[in-house]
């Protein structure tokens, strides 16, 4: 499996998180809220390019041979991380909230309508660049990439393609709420309703499906690499 078919997996384990997008539609909603979700998914891009940009070049740095180390890194690094996420999906399966079961919105998300524009930019750094599965997955976008590039040219249009993909869910809303009128708007608020109410089923069903995933990822690299 090629480049994109095991960053891509990556990028959207972090794009695919119905948290922060759950966040970003209670700041863009609100009344004169538009300017402090858009410096939220300004910030969110600029941490995960950070991040991921931080990591490559770290990555780069490790005692490895491109021709080798990395190839085996570019095996076990999906293959642990797609387990990881499938027993962490399992185990949240197992502890969902039943049906009928109201779970209450975190007491800081409720308050992301009253964040100013500069705080939100902040936030949305922080919380792309240090929340620790967006770190384990730049990491790993650090590994695949380098094994995949040795030009800086190619190393800086992935880490871009990357950062780009893994901000779409943050970048989209926004510049639909800019440009969508009010029909999208409207279809904004049905989304943040859904979220809100099925988000521990979401997030089961998302880190499962992004764990198998990665394993298959995985598996294909090792697949084409006994082929080579």
């Amino acid at each position: 499996m090629g480049e994109w078919g095991q960053l891509l997996p990556l990028a959207l384990t972090i794009a695919l998180s119905p948290l922060p997008l759950a966040a970003l539609l209670l700041m863009l909603l609100a009344p004169d809220g538009f300017r402090a979700a858009a410096g939220f998914s300004i910030g969110w891009f600029i941490g995960v390019l950070l991040s991921a940009t931080l990591l490559a070049v770290l990555s780069s740095l490790l005692p490895h041979d491109r021709s080798s180390g990395t190839r085996v890194l570019q095996v076990v690094v999906p293959l642990l991380l797609g387990l990881v996420l499938i027993v962490l999906g399992i185990v949240q399966w197992h502890d969902r909230p039943r049906r009928g079961q109201v779970v209450p919105l975190p007491r800081w998300l409720s308050a992301l309508d009253r964040l100013t524009p500069a705080r939100a930019t902040i936030l949305g750094v922080g919380y792309a660049a240090f929340r620790p599965k967006n770190l384990v997955m730049a990491a790993a976008a650090g590994v695949v990439i380098l094994g995949a590039h040795t030009d800086p040219t190619g190393i800086i249009f992935s880490v871009a393609l990357f950062t780009a993909l893994a901000s779409i869910t943050m970048l989209g809303p926004v510049l639909a709420y800019a440009f969508g009128g009010a029909a999208v708007r409207l279809r904004l608020v049905r989304l943040r309703q859904w979220l809100v109410s099925n988000m521990p089923l979401i997030t089961v069903v998302t880190v499962l499906l992004l764990g198998i995933f990665l394993v298959l990822a995985g598996l294909g690299e090792l697949l084409g690499q006994l082929l080579s």
